[in-house]
């Protein structure tokens, strides 16, 4: 794996040393064609890495035109672009500063050449990184004053120092000595390496996006549920007495008296009593005589009082609020590759019963169904009926990552299960097949067919001969060789070759010219349509 950063005339080049530290190769283009053309610069400084893996990084200040030129030259150049990423991305990445539940604001100071570059990176909980602004100074005094400023307009979390300038103790010290720092946390550990070293990180974090513009005030994690009636609850009165004997002082009292009493008489009494209508009394009615305690009419219910428990649009008092649901990892993360699907399978947490799964392409030309990103909720019980989570995402890379959702505030929500699923070689299919030309001359044919664009390396047609079809081409005769070319996706590529005589059973199968002691076995995966149509006699 290679990690190339380009920008400002220079080209920083990074790979992994044995040691788990990075190394780098810097070359200065200054003065020269390659400043305008990437190809002319990464042809200059990789001759000999054609066919490597590569993460690029550009510029926070780039553009979509500078990052199309240089993945073309990367291209041109025999190269296999796994992904391109901002360098104060990748800073941020070498600092550990991005990681799942994350919410804070980083302000990254990138030197590389005579330019320092000012970042302002809003890292959101869903391992989001946008990139809020961008600008580039020159070395020296204005861009400690740029520093300053968006140190005042940002209001960082932390400053992460970038390249070789901040190697030396007092360029360190006048970002730390800056009023506008103070009780900030400046970090400078190998700001030399920090780009080339984040780069190489990549390929291994996990799901990453990157995004310009300010954070959203929410986060695309599920929000606790609210409860649905935020109305205060009273709780009621306890009885003073259990007995049920009123008190005297309870203005509800005389009703239930008067409930008691009523009960007491017989049915045609009660059917006969009315309630009489109430009045307010006034001045004049002072010594009017008092009803009688059956005739007493119940007072109206005071207006601020709450609804009885039970009663519509109150919630019951016996159902609690749902709790909050919380993201945990899950253990025992795996896959299994089923050719375009995958079948992704975990351990569940004893109390979870959903599950939230994202995934992500690496491979823009890997073919396969739905979108290049998803993010979707797996059932528990739907689960353990299909043995499993089936994705159908095609052959290319995948970053995974599954998160469970469980209730108990107690758990760890630290981190998240993530896999990188690398991606598999193109299929290619080939049927052999024999005609009859009107000389009577046997010829044999051999159709590849490609599922995706690839390169096809050279092939070797084998003729064997017995009851068991050849295994290697030590176990029959080779009688055509297919040269290395590209196959374009679903266009059938045909060889026709002499057949040579034969008694008996024979086969023609196909194996790659380079034997079993190179790689080209990896390059694709070469397979027949079937395996009966080996047999051509």
């Amino acid at each position: 794996m290679l990690a190339i950063i380009s920008g400002h005339g220079i080209t920083r080049v990074g790979r992994a040393g044995q040691d788990a530290r990075p190394t780098m190769t810097v070359t200065d283009h200054t003065d020269t064609d390659a400043v305008a053309d990437p190809a002319i610069a990464l042809t200059a400084v990789l001759a000999d890495a054609a066919g490597a893996d590569v993460v690029l990084g550009l510029p926070a200040t780039a553009g979509r035109e500078e990052e199309d030129r240089l993945r073309g030259a990367a291209e041109e150049a025999g190269l296999r672009v796994r992904a391109i990423l901002p360098a104060p991305v990748a800073v941020a990445l070498h600092y550990g500063a991005i990681d799942e539940g994350v919410d804070r604001t980083l302000l990254v100071v990138d030197q590389t050449a005579a330019t320092v570059e000012l970042t302002v990176l809003a890292i959101a909980p869903d391992l989001t990184a946008h990139i809020v602004s961008a600008r580039a100074e020159r070395v020296g005094d204005h861009a400690l004053a740029a520093t300053a400023r968006e140190l005042a307009e940002s209001a960082p979390d932390a400053v992460l120092l970038s390249g070789e300038l901040y190697t030396a103790p007092a360029r360190r010290a006048e970002i730390e000595e800056l009023s506008e720092a103070q009780g900030l946390t400046v970090r400078c550990a190998d700001p030399e390496l920090a780009v080339v070293h984040g780069l190489l990180l990549r390929e291994d974090f996990g799901l990453l996006r990157v995004t310009t513009g300010p954070a959203p005030a929410r986060s695309r994690f599920p929000q606790p549920l609210a409860d649905p009636d935020p109305q205060p609850w009273r709780p009621f009165p306890e009885d003073p007495d259990p007995r049920g004997e009123p008190d005297g002082e309870d203005p509800r009292a005389t009703g239930l008296a008067a409930s008691g009493a009523a009960r007491e008489r017989d049915e045609p009494a009660r059917a006969e009593r009315t309630v009489p209508e109430f009045h307010e009394p006034g001045p004049d009615s002072a010594s009017a005589s008092a009803p009688a305690p059956a005739q007493t009419a119940e007072p109206e219910p005071e207006p601020d009082l709450e609804p009885a428990p039970g009663s519509a649009g109150s919630p019951s008092p016996g159902l609690a609020p749902a709790p909050a649901l919380r993201a945990v990892p899950v253990a025992q993360l795996q896959y299994l590759r089923r050719d375009d699907h995958l079948l992704v399978l975990w351990a569940w947490p004893d109390t979870a019963l959903t599950a939230r799964v994202r995934w992500r392409r690496e491979d823009s030309t890997a073919t396969g169904d739905g979108p290049r990103e998803g993010d979707i909720s797996c059932r528990r019980r739907t689960y353990e009926h299909d043995g499993g989570l089936e994705l159908a995402l095609g052959r290319g890379a995948i970053t995974l990552t599954v998160e469970a959702l469980v209730a108990d505030p107690a758990v760890d929500t630290e981190g998240a299960a993530s896999l990188r699923i690398p991606a598999e070689p193109p299929v290619v299919e080939y049927a052999p097949a024999l005609r009859r030309r009107l000389t009577g001359a046997r010829v044999a044919t051999v159709t590849l067919t490609a599922r995706t664009g690839c390169d096809l390396p050279a092939l070797r047609v084998v003729h064997g001969l017995g009851r068991y079809r050849p295994t290697s081409t030590a176990e029959g005769t080779v009688v055509h060789e297919i040269p290395a070319q590209r196959l374009p996706a679903g266009t059938p590529f045909t060889v026709e070759f002499p057949f040579p005589g034969a008694k008996g059973p024979s086969w023609l199968v196909c194996f790659p010219a380079g034997g079993p002691d190179t790689d080209h076995d990896r390059d694709i995966d070469l397979r027949p349509t079937a395996l009966h149509r080996l047999r051509v006699t």
